[in-house]
Order: C-alpha cells, then sequence, then structure tokens
C-alpha cells in the first residue's frame, strides 16, 4: 500500500505489524513496528520498517 497523506485515518488505523507499505521516495517494506501519537493540531502515525521509517502526518478536522 502506498502512504500518503490523502489517505483517510481509518486506512492508515487498520495497518498492523506485517504489512506490506511504501511511500513515493521509494522507501518500502514490511512494518516491524508501529507508533501512533496525537497532539492538538494532528495524528502522527510512524511506520518502522526493516530500512527506514515512514511518517504522516494528518491535520484533525476542526468543526
Amino acid at each position: 500500500m502506498l502512504l500518503s497523506d490523502k489517505l483517510p485515518t481509518s486506512i492508515l488505523l487498520e495497518l498492523k505489524v506485517g504489512d506490506e507499505i511504501s511511500n513515493d521516495q521509494g522507501l518500502s517494506g514490511i512494518i516491524e513496528k508501529m507508533e501512533i501519537s496525537e497532539t492538538d493540531e494532528f495524528l502522527m502515525f510512524l511506520f518502522v520498517l526493516p530500512k527506514g521509517e515512514i511518517e504522516v502526518r494528518k491535520l484533525k478536522q476542526v468543526c
């Protein structure tokens, strides 16, 4: 799956260790570890792969 900040948050939340992901800079691999952190402004998803990390920030919806 190609990750970007354009993906719906629900899809990012469904990813789990063992899933294969990639980004638009050519980094790809199997998720070994993942962390989700939250601030007042955004959710940050950090996916640790064997050869690097992919970080995706999603702005929170403000109603």
